[in-house]
């Protein structure tokens, strides 16, 4: 073997190496906050399916919750409890809450794909073992115009919003 080919497999490994020391495993759980609301919006599922496949393709072990819609802060309270303990039985590392903030009351079409229908996202993280919660953000979106207010200007702030989180899960 040539000393080529002994380099390549060892740029290789050690691009393996150095992925697997960031991987993580994590919980995806997707909060709808919209008053009023009792079924789960079209929007928030393709927030969680791109927010899920950003991190599997950054090689984080990924699973997701059932997407929840926000009631009370008391349910909050007991639905992330509960998410905590059945992602502590599954052995994950982190919960990442994620919170949509709805605002359809100006929407041309509530139920559609549109950007213009998201107020802003929060989310929280917390580590699964001991349920502390290790970091929170925010973002709002771009304002909504004729060429990103579609699915693909949903895609783009959901994988803005993965981005952000993904940072602050490297800093922990």
């Amino acid at each position: 073997m040539n000393k080529r080919w002994v380099k390549l497999i060892f740029y290789a490994l050690f691009a393996l190496s150095a992925s697997a020391a960031f991987s993580k495993s994590l919980s995806i759980q997707i909060i709808q906050n919209n008053p009023g609301q009792e079924k789960v919006w079209s929007t928030s599922y393709l927030f969680e399916q791109n927010i899920t496949d950003y991190f599997f393709d950054t090689g984080n072990i990924v699973s997701s919750s059932p997407v929840w819609i926000s009631d009370t802060e008391e349910k909050n309270k007991g639905a992330l409890r509960a998410s905590l303990d059945e992602n502590r039985i599954g052995g994950m590392e982190v919960l990442v809450r994620i919170e949509l903030f709805y605002n359809t009351s100006d929407s041309s079409n509530p139920e559609a794909f549109l950007l213009e229908n998201i107020k802003n996202v929060k989310w929280k993280g917390y580590e699964v073992d001991t349920g502390i919660q290790i970091f929170e953000g925010s973002a709002a979106p771009e304002k909504a115009g004729l060429k990103n207010n579609n699915e693909a200007g949903l895609t783009d702030f959901a994988g803005f919003v993965a981005y952000k989180i993904n940072n602050q899960i490297r800093n922990k």
